[in-house]
């Protein structure tokens, strides 16, 4: 059962085109041989000479969920911190003096930040 090596990209992600292939004939007939295969690197299934599945490990499964898991529960993480942030008295105070400040006194306030950011 021939198997060509795929070539990574710069992210280790490896384009379906790309995978090494096997037909559904193949891996019904001869499914030991592909789990070994399967072991090693992901594999293309075709039927009908179109690749329709990818058979991998269940470790690098986990590890592509883990990838797409990674970013929201950085953002998570983030968010809560902020959150955490907000909730102090010195917060709390200053929200409600935003609130209760006249527009004048926004106005002013804005102009003094913007300048203070520009100096920065």
């Amino acid at each position: 059962m021939p198997v060509s090596h795929p070539a990574s990209s710069a992210d280790g992600l490896v384009a379906l085109a790309a995978l090494p292939e096997i037909s559904a004939s193949v891996l019904k007939n001869k499914f030991s041989e592909v789990a070994r295969l399967a072991a090693r690197e992901p594999l293309a299934v075709s039927r009908h000479k179109r690749r329709e599945f990818v058979i991998l490990t269940a470790e690098h499964y986990e590890a592509l969920q883990q990838s797409q898991r990674a970013p929201l529960d950085a953002l998570a993480t983030e968010f809560d911190q902020m959150v955490v942030r907000m909730n102090t008295p010195k917060a709390k105070r200053a929200t409600a003096s935003l609130f209760s400040a006249a527009p004048k006194a926004l106005g002013k306030a804005a102009v003094k930040a913007r300048r203070a950011a520009a100096h920065a």
